[in-house]
This record gives C-alpha cells, structure tokens and sequence, in this order.
C-alpha cells in the first residue's frame, strides 16, 4: 500500500474534523481514527525534504491556495518534471496562478524564481471548493435582518464580481463596491 502523507494545514483541519466529529462526519468518530491511523502526518520541513528523497510511491496531500504558497511547492520542484507523478487539483484556481497554469496545460511553471518543466499528468476534480457561489451569497446576504449598509466584494475573478456587484445592486437594491487590492476603507468607528 501507498503511503498517504498530510501536510500541515490539511492536518489541521483533520484535528477538527475529529473534535467535531459528532457534528460533522457522516462516519462514526471510531471510522474517522481508524482512517487516520493510515495516514502520516507532517508538519515539519525536514520531514517534507526526506519524503521527497524517498522514491517509493505515496500520495501527498498539501493545501495550498492555487498552488501560491507552502511546502506544496517543494514537492512540485522535485515530482513535476517526472510523467510518472499525477499532481491533482481541487477547487477554483485563479487566473494568473500556478494552479491555473497547470489546468491550462503549461509546459513549465515558476516557482522560487525557477523555472521546472511540467511532465507530471494534471488532473483537476472540479465541485469541492470552498466558496460559495454567486446564489449562495445572494441567498445568505437576504438572510439578514437588517441589510448591510454597504457590501464590498473583495475576492473573485474580475467577471465574476461585476456579475454579482449588479445581482446585488439590481436585485436586493444595496451598495456595493469591488475592492482593488492595497485599497483602504474604513469598516466603522469607536
């Protein structure tokens, strides 16, 4: 069997996941911890180097937003020039990151001001994002009892936002405004 190795922050949300386990696993807590029993674990960075050296097969699982950051990047220098490796996406990725330039069928990505070809297959699993979608936050911001004063749309690409910048304008009659990056707004006052 493969070994299945977890990076930090996924770890982190399966130290949750097991405290709320009652709430919100559909398994029993006892299936969770015997999952997890197969699982290795690490949080640390010169663990992450020797899982690297070690060519035996295993599958990673490191969370990183649109591949931006963390130590997922140490595993793509070393497993992305190699068609035998399958990098696997899961969740939206932004226009301009490296996640999307993988989906988009790069020949090579730059990371830590290196370039590294791309043999690896790329593979994305599309309908487990985070994010809620424009009718999600359409239907949470009617859920208020008292509208907010104004809404600022800071994340999403640029179509995106325009879209739901006139859905909430047109619709439920409220000021919004899409936030460019490093602009300040000043939320309220004591």
């Amino acid at each position: 069997m493969n070994e299945v190795i977890l990076q930090s922050l996924a770890a982190a949300a399966t130290r949750i996941s097991l405290h709320y386990a009652d709430d919100f696993l559909s398994i029993s807590k006892e299936e969770f911890l015997e999952m997890n029993n197969q699982i290795t674990i690490n949080q640390d960075y010169i663990n992450t180097m020797g899982y690297i050296k070690d060519k035996r097969s295993k599958i990673i699982i490191a969370a990183s937003g649109m591949l931006t950051g963390g130590r997922v990047l140490e595993y793509l220098k070393h497993y992305l020039g190699d068609s035998r490796n399958t990098v696997l996406i899961i969740g939206f990725q932004a226009e301009g990151t490296r996640g999307r330039a993988l989906l988009n069928k790069t020949h090579e990505v730059k990371i830590h001001g290196k370039y590294y070809g791309v043999e690896a297959g790329v593979i994305e699993i599309q309908g487990l994002s985070a994010h809620a979608d424009q009718r999600e936050l359409m239907n949470w911001i009617r859920k208020f009892e008292k509208p907010p004063k104004q809404i600022l749309l800071v994340h999403g690409e640029p179509c995106a936002q325009e879209a739901l910048l006139v859905k909430i304008q047109t619709e439920l009659n409220l000021p919004v405004k899409i936030m460019k990056q490093h602009q300040d707004v000043l939320l309220f006052t004591i």
